[in-house]
């Protein structure tokens, strides 16, 4: 095996479960706030990823917000810049492919683009788009709404009950 290629591994997963307090059970109040260059793109691409239903979609829980605080807190300077770069050539996609920006398109035509970016040759593209999905999922399935409306989560699963005779 590659020593190279198994550190890298290995500090690609110790770096994933380094994620910051803020993480966990968030909503959009707990977020620190921070807008990146690309906020209302990302959030029309997390929608894009997982819409709005019976059930909130990744835009109305926020979770555009938590993924750019996990870029920006918990990734270096050149994978952020990757990112946003990443983030702003799915709007170029958008703008020669269909004439207007990824927000505006038909939710067919944003799915086409994400499909064509998921199914794509280039790795950079392929890679972008594994990172952005796995980000929206893990920020739904992390977020308050998801934990308590689905999971019926409780912050403390057990009950003390201290005074009870011992039979």
């Amino acid at each position: 095996m590659n020593r190279r290629s198994a550190l890298k591994n290995l500090s690609l997963v110790l770096g994933t479960t380094a994620i910051p307090d803020w993480a966990y059970q968030w909503n959009q109040q707990s977020i620190p706030t921070y807008q990146g260059p690309n906020t209302e793109l990302l959030g029309d691409i997390v929608n894009a990823i997982i819409p709005e239903t019976d059930s909130p979609g990744a835009k109305s829980i926020g979770a555009h917000l938590y993924i750019e605080r996990m870029v920006k807190d918990c990734m270096g300077i050149e994978e952020q810049q990757a990112f946003q770069k990443g983030i702003q050539q799915i709007n170029v996609l958008a703008k020669k492919n269909f004439q207007k920006d990824f927000g505006k398109l038909a939710t067919k035509d944003q799915l086409s683009i994400l499909t064509g970016l998921q199914n794509s040759t280039v790795a950079e593209d392929s890679q972008f788009f594994k990172r952005l999905k796995g980000l929206t999922l893990a920020s739904y399935l992390s977020s308050e709404y998801f934990l308590t409306k689905h999971r019926n989560y409780t912050m403390a699963p057990g009950f003390f009950h201290g005074c009870v005779p011992v039979q």
